[in-house]
């Protein structure tokens, strides 16, 4: 999905309008920013959607459902929605900043962070 760019001598406003995502209500806003090269996530969630949308930097992303897609998210040009029991992996290089946005508020529980375990719930 696409974000709306509009750029001028002194500054870049960037924007999502009429947002209408459906059963997504935002509960919970995380940002995450890499002091080096790094991977982050290698976890699913059993509830939680999430929207991935890269402030600095282009970061690549691995989600797998039955198969392994790799998407790009671009710094404020486009954004990814994640529904639940999708593996997901980031990979973020130094000094780049992602926003994540959930439906869901932070529970331990929801989470699914062993890969074998993720396999055997999707089969």
């Amino acid at each position: 999905m696409k974000i709306k760019n509009i750029k001028n001598k002194s500054c870049l406003i960037s924007i999502l309008e009429n947002l209408k995502i459906k059963n997504f209500q935002v509960k919970r806003i995380f940002f995450l920013k890499s002091s080096k090269n790094t991977i982050r996530g290698n976890h699913a969630h059993k509830k939680c959607t999430q929207i991935f949308i890269s402030l600095k930097g282009s970061i690549d992303l691995l989600i797998e459902k039955k198969r392994i897609k790799k998407i790009k998210l671009k710094e404020f040009s486009n954004f990814v929605k994640v529904p639940p029991l999708n593996w997901v992996k980031i990979k973020l290089k130094k000094n780049q900043i992602l926003m994540v946005l959930c439906n869901e508020n932070y529970s331990e529980k929801e989470y699914i962070r062993n890969y074998q375990k993720f396999l055997k719930i999707i089969s």
